[in-house]
């Protein structure tokens, strides 16, 4: 097989996605820092609300220089330096030093390394950029899937800094192996259109100065902004969440491992789906969904079959939300700057994720339950999802043809 066949492009993508799971485990860490360094719930979710921040950075900054550079290059060194932050961490003495190395620096190199493998691959399959982008987006669920029960073994026979430590340095390896089969589609890949193979076109092809300037562009922004930081708030405290109400710590950290399969499940599932029924009765359908999860979580209490439903719903709900980020930037925005427009658009995931694991730990705090933060949520993505249903009534202000509802 040729280095350059779209089926290896997508293989290699899926493969570096699978690594950059690794971020959604985040949880399990939470407990052993507490108990090493005594901090309190918001303290120990400040280096994931960093790293999420600056994941957000790295995705604009990569998406730019991809756009300009390729992918392999800058998919290369964000693959290095995101195992470098991993490994660092192992060696963590201090809340500022840990925000610093895994916060900061894996957070950036990870949105080198996130943003190549999609914006390439929804280039070389622009016929059925759901179906495909959901491939590649669901090594991120799946990868967490993997590498939870992994992260819990090792810390349970070992520590949290050999954890650390171990997975930086395989990550460094295997990363920059990945990267390099990361390659654009030659210019005379041409894919006409045909039975099954609609390409649907971008309302226009805009620089990110015109894409920041409408208000489809703040409509979408803020409808994932609000989900995200409800799921990635969730995300970062569902562990122990579970174990305060008197589920095993086992059976909590495989609630992680479900929403992790389901989360990578609704990537492939609902991204080719929304090539069928349009993305943003995707998204906003997501949305409706996660709002009763929300309110379903006050009710259910310690049964450990009904968290399980909820966390796989959750998971479904957080990929669809994750899969359609390049799909609606290409539909909105055009491919030729689809890296940084692409990358514009996901600042809502990384403010989501500053905020969401803060305000979940800040209301814990406070009140000594996650009750009230459940209820809030709820109505977040009520909000969010009426705000996806807008899109396409804004877009069709627009005199070409709006982004598919």
């Amino acid at each position: 097989m040729k280095k350059n066949h779209p089926n290896l492009i997508v293989a290699a993508g899926t493969s570096m996605m699978l690594m950059m799971g690794v971020a959604y485990v985040w949880g399990i860490y939470v407990t052993p820092l507490i108990g090493e360094f005594g901090w309190t719930k918001a303290q120990a979710s400040l280096p994931f609300s960093v790293f999420m921040l600056s994941y957000t950075v790295g995705m604009i900054l990569g998406g730019r220089l991809q756009d300009s550079y390729g992918p392999r290059k800058i998919c290369t060194i964000g693959a290095f330096l995101f195992g470098l932050g991993y490994f660092l961490s192992g060696f963590a003495t201090s809340l500022f030093y840990l925000c610093a190395v895994y916060g900061v620096i894996g957070g950036i190199r990870t949105g080198f390394a996130y943003v190549t493998p999609v914006a390439t691959v929804v280039k070389w399959f622009p016929h059925k950029k759901g179906l495909m982008g959901g491939i590649v987006v669901f090594g991120f669920g799946a990868g967490a899937f993997i590498l939870s029960p992994a992260v819990r073994r090792i810390i349970s026979a070992y520590n949290w800094q050999t954890s650390f430590i171990s997975l930086g340095i395989f990550f460094m390896i295997a990363g920059l192996i990945v990267a390099q089969f990361l390659v654009l589609p030659p210019a005379d890949r041409v894919i006409e259109n045909a039975p099954g193979k609609t390409i649907r076109a971008p309302l226009a092809e805009m620089s990110p100065t015109e894409a920041l300037k409408t208000p489809v562009f703040w409509m979408a922004w803020t409808a994932w902004l609000l989900a995200l930081i409800v799921g990635l708030g969730l995300m970062a405290h569902i562990v122990a969440y579970a174990t305060e109400i008197g589920v095993a710590a086992m059976a909590a950290a495989f609630l992680l491992s479900i929403i992790a399969v389901f989360n990578g499940a609704g990537r492939i599932l609902m991204g080719g789906l929304s090539d069928k029924i349009g993305r943003t009765r995707s998204l906003a359908g997501a949305c409706f969904i996660m709002a009763g999860v929300s309110a379903g979580l006050t009710v259910v209490g310690a049964n450990v079959a009904a968290l399980y439903l909820l966390g796989s719903i959750f998971g479904l709900c957080f990929g669809t939300w994750l899969i359609l980020y390049p799909v609606i930037a290409s539909e909105l925005f055009g491919t030729k700057n689809l890296g940084v427009n692409y990358g514009l658009l996901f600042s809502s995931y990384g403010i989501g994720g500053f905020v969401g694991p803060l305000l979940y730990g800040k209301i814990y705090d406070t009140t000594g339950s996650y009750v009230l933060m459940f209820r809030i949520a709820a109505v977040m993505c009520v909000v969010a999802g009426f705000l996806a249903l807008g899109i396409k009534v804004a877009a069709k202000k627009y005199k070409a043809a709006p982004v598919s509802g």
